[in-house]
């Protein structure tokens, strides 16, 4: 029997230390997070206790949870392997660290880059990015990059995450708060709510349905949602905000862990009651690896079949 102090100890363990020292993995600290730099999906939060694996879909609560959920190790070889490493952390960082207070980066006079990223990069509809930008939910920063925006039920910015328009750069801004993701709403009461693991794949699933329709308003009908990942936190505060919704339809990456998420997500909430209503859940993956690829493989197509080069997204700077 193992003694409870000893157990206790074990779930107390610093887990950065814990990889440091059991896999050799390194570190580095950006937007409220640790961010591995070997496997950059796997992520440590400031209280150095929880952790989250994007890629592999598995997340917990110290090294303890990581040997049993990830590497399948039986608990008391466990409880052994993590006495034996790391080290117990003192109270967590973050009692003694203030959280950083959130702050929108800085807007850019002129969105320079903004519209040749979305539209031509991307595919997206540039309707569809005015209409965003007059919603103050997209725009432009000093660095350009693009920043996507979250809300809170009164309206106030409490979420961002930015997006480079060179490289692959990408983040949450410190101190935001996963409940408000960036939304696309409907423009008026809807029963229907896509999720997406990020804005521009709810931006593109908006362009792929004015482009089947041919209407430029198509895409406003049913409300779109980011979860910045997998993870969950946002869809609930969604749910209590719009009581008309009711069927979530899960769009997120066709890959191990999106497909995965997608599984435990529609299991999660299928016939769960929330204010009254029953909520049903569907799974409508991308054909390729997201839903900004689709877009992608569409505009080809259109652009092949018209052999011309502008197309209506086409901006030049």
């Amino acid at each position: 029997m193992i003694d409870n102090n000893v157990v206790e100890r074990a779930r107390k363990a610093d887990v950065i230390a814990f990889f440091e020292q059991r896999n050799g993995f390194t570190f580095a600290h950006r937007g409220g997070t640790y961010r591995c730099r070997q496997h950059p999906s796997l992520a440590v939060k400031d209280d150095r206790l929880s952790w989250f694996w994007h890629s592999k879909g598995i997340g917990g609560y110290g090294a303890l949870d990581y040997l049993v959920k990830a590497e399948n190790m039986p608990f008391r070889k466990a409880v052994e392997a993590v006495t034996g490493i790391a080290p117990i952390t003192a109270p967590p960082q973050q009692e003694t660290v203030p959280p950083r207070a959130f702050m929108l980066p800085p807007k850019a006079g002129i969105s320079l880059r903004l519209y040749d990223y979305l539209c031509n990069k991307r595919g997206i509809d540039i309707d569809i990015v005015n209409a965003l930008i007059q919603k103050e939910v997209l725009y432009e920063d000093k660095r350009r990059n693009v920043v996507f925006v979250g809300h809170d039920e009164q309206g106030k910015a409490r979420f961002a995450s930015v997006r480079g328009t060179y490289g692959d750069y990408r983040g949450d801004c410190a101190g935001s708060d996963k409940r408000y993701g960036f939304t696309m709403k409907a423009c008026m009461p809807s029963e229907r709510l896509y999720i997406f693991e990020s804005p521009i794949d709810a931006m593109s699933h908006a362009s792929l349905e004015n482009a089947a329709t041919g209407d430029a308003g198509a895409w406003e009908q049913h409300n779109r949602l980011s979860l910045a990942g997998t993870s969950d936190t946002a869809i609930p505060f969604f749910l209590n905000q719009h009581p008309t919704v009711k069927k979530l339809v899960f769009c997120l990456d066709n890959d191990p862990a999106g497909r995965k998420a997608s599984v435990d997500l529609t299991r999660k909430y299928h016939g769960r009651v929330i204010h009254n209503r029953v909520i049903h859940t569907w799974i409508k993956p991308p054909v390729g690896k997201d839903i900004n690829e689709d877009l992608q493989a569409l505009t080809a197509r259109i652009r092949a079949e018209r052999r011309i080069k502008p197309l209506r997204n086409d901006v030049e700077i």
